[in-house]
């Protein structure tokens, strides 16, 4: 349940912009449902730092640079022939470093909020 109310939320938090993009629903969502799980849980902090950052993203790649990028990245460790042909091609690696690129713009411009507690005293 939580996680339907989590994607319900990303949903209407993204601006009327982004919705324009052309990334698929289903990769926004795993976009920030990955990123959530990779800054520890689903919580309204992470989903606002994990929705800037997918935003980063669609302003500086097409889905289609994205979607390269990823299966680059998913497979360039494949062992043989078939890994040889991703890890020898020029496009794949020009748009995984472009999605690194990214994603360190993505992670400058996006902060990850914390709440620190104060200690209390034990009078």
């Amino acid at each position: 349940m939580r996680i339907y109310s989590i994607a319900l939320s990303l949903f209407f938090a993204l601006p009327a912009a982004s919705l324009a993009d052309d990334f698929p629903t289903e990769e926004t969502v795993r976009i920030v449902l990955n990123c959530m799980a990779e800054l520890g849980a689903q919580t309204d902090d992470n989903l606002y730092t994990c929705v800037c950052r997918h935003d980063v993203i669609t302003k500086l790649m097409t889905f289609d640079e994205y979607d390269g990028a990823k299966t680059f990245e998913r497979n360039k460790e494949m062992p043989g022939d078939r890994g040889a042909t991703l890890r020898d091609m020029k496009l794949g690696k020009d748009e995984a470093k472009k999605l690194q690129e990214t994603r360190a713009a993505a992670d400058t411009q996006c902060p990850v909020v914390r709440h620190i507690e104060a200690k209390k005293d034990n009078k």
